[in-house]
């Protein structure tokens, strides 16, 4: 009989690796994406997810991700740079839907 338990793999359609974000509370999340720059925003057509990308003044990045039922999780990526988050969420089938300008250190 076939299981419906997923091995290794979340259930939602995620653009970067889960076992390297941390997943932050609602309010915590929302408090630093509404302050952090946005810088790209991904979709996911097959899957209806779509994710905004956010650069935490060069330490982290913060990717909020809305379901296809439109819940809104926010995960933080620890010492990542977000070409390189769009980078790999084109890998898992995410595409830029943004024509948002590469941010630029100061």
């Amino acid at each position: 009989m076939a299981s419906r338990e997923s091995v290794g793999a979340s259930h939602l359609s995620l653009p970067f690796d889960a076992s390297e974000a941390n997943r932050l509370s609602w309010d915590l999340g929302d408090e630093i994406t509404t302050r952090a720059p946005q810088t790209h925003t991904l979709r996911a057509d097959d899957v209806r997810v779509t994710a905004r990308v956010h650069d935490v003044a060069g330490r982290a990045v913060v990717v909020l991700v809305r379901t296809p039922a439109g819940r809104e999780r926010h995960y933080e990526l620890p010492h990542a740079d977000p070409r390189d988050v769009v980078a790999a969420a084109e890998t898992r089938g995410f595409r830029r839907v943004d024509a948002a300008p590469e941010t630029a250190s100061a």
